[in-house]
């Protein structure tokens, strides 16, 4: 019988993260929860920040659930307007804001 395709995806939600397997066998997808985990924001110095490395731990941890099952991809599902900096060494260089965080009112007034 033929191994089915799997895949693991992440959704980062602002309040809360999950993993999940996909299994397609060509005809059906499967899916299930493989972990679930609390997202929070860090507030620094009066601005609100993601726990980046709270979150690398969670989808690290949601990667090993999966090792026995070897999923051929990985994808993760964010906020879509966060973002973390990168120096050409690929470190981060500081803790991406997150999209609550009061610099952004009234960024879309007048649109």
């Amino acid at each position: 019988m033929k191994r089915p395709h799997r895949f693991l995806a992440f959704d980062l939600g602002a309040e809360s993260g999950r993993a999940m397997l996909g299994e397609f066998d060509d005809r059906r997808l499967k899916v299930r929860e493989v972990s679930r985990f609390p997202n929070r924001m860090l507030e620094l110095n009066g601005h609100l920040f993601w726990d980046i490395w709270h979150l690398l731990n969670e989808v690290k941890a949601g990667m090993r659930a999966c090792t026995e099952v070897e999923p051929s991809s990985v994808g993760i599902d964010t906020w879509g307007v966060d973002f973390g900096l990168l120096a050409k060494d690929g470190t981060l260089l500081g803790l991406p804001y997150a999209y609550r965080d009061s610099r952004t009112e009234g960024a879309m007034q007048g649109f």
